[in-house]
């Protein structure tokens, strides 16, 4: 087996290609932290609309993919978070009105009977 050495002009071709790769890849990691700082919808085409790449090049780099995936995936846990807050506190309210009304019935039935 032989190695080649590459044309000086495909050099210079791949190292312009990887250069504006890494842009690109710096470009998504900003519109990530944008989005979540903004706390918009993180998705595929949020992320490639604001980075200004394709979506094809967002699936088709495995550290852009990644990157995306782990923003929706903090997303979820965020809002799964929120969710359960949120019922927690319009449970605590039902269980303080239930006190309050069981509270009401003990103090009337006793003002009756007195």
């Amino acid at each position: 087996m032989t190695t080649t050495v590459p044309d000086p002009r495909t050099a210079a071709a791949l190292a312009a290609r990887h250069c504006r790769t890494e842009a690109a890849l710096g470009r998504v990691r900003d519109a990530i932290t944008r989005l979540r700082r903004e706390k918009t919808q993180v998705s595929v085409a949020a992320v490639a609309r604001r980075a200004n790449v394709s979506r094809t090049f967002l699936y088709d780099h495995p550290d852009a993919r990644a990157a995306v995936a782990a923003a929706m995936a903090e997303a979820g846990e965020r809002r799964t978070q929120m969710v359960t807050d949120q019922d927690e506190a319009r449970e605590a309210t039902w269980r303080e009105r239930a006190l309050n009304a069981e509270d009401g019935l003990k103090a009337a039935h006793v003002s009756a009977y007195t």
